[in-house]
């Protein structure tokens, strides 16, 4: 026996669990999916590096001991940024008839951005902490650039948004 599909125009199975209809395809894109979304994406791409790097001193050149605090921050930073994409992904599934849930999501989403921030602000006090036991030059530099570069992307990503609010 064949799959049978929905009648044209009527909702598959799985929209039909959704709290509100999804947007159809051919209907324009939320706005924070334009340069928000490809700015959090690029922080979360260096914050996917500096985990990689964390995990490297963790694993092959140091103590747990020295490296837990700054995992611990990194969990948050990496949990923030997530969920920030998460909501600028909400946002363009959020019919434009819901106008207080969307600006409830764009709200949540700043703050999950400033949420990361604040982490980042934790994060480098921690990396500053890594020079004082000599951990090689190479390795800080490398954290400290990808650092740098998480929270460019973060801040650029939080001027757009607050750009598609004018």
């Amino acid at each position: 026996m064949g799959q049978r599909w929905p009648a044209k125009g009527r909702m598959s199975m799985s929209e039909q669990d959704l709290p509100v209809r999804m947007r159809q395809v051919l209907q324009p894109l939320h706005p924070v999916w334009g340069t928000p979304l490809r700015d959090l994406r690029r922080s979360l791409y260096a914050e996917q590096v500096i985990s990689a790097l964390i995990d490297e001193l963790h694993v092959c050149e140091y103590s747990a001991k020295m490296t837990a605090k700054l995992a611990l921050i990194q969990q948050e930073t990496s949990r923030m940024r997530v969920v920030a994409i998460g909501h600028c992904i909400r946002l363009h599934f959020i019919p434009d008839e819901a106008p207080t849930e969307q600006e409830r999501t764009r709200q949540l989403l700043i703050m999950a951005m400033r949420r990361a921030n604040e982490a980042d602000d934790h994060a480098e006090g921690e990396l500053t902490g890594l020079r004082k036991p000599n951990v090689e030059a190479e390795w800080l530099r490398s954290l400290e650039l990808w650092h740098r570069e998480r929270r460019r992307w973060l801040h650029k990503a939080l001027a757009a948004v607050a750009r598609e609010k004018e």
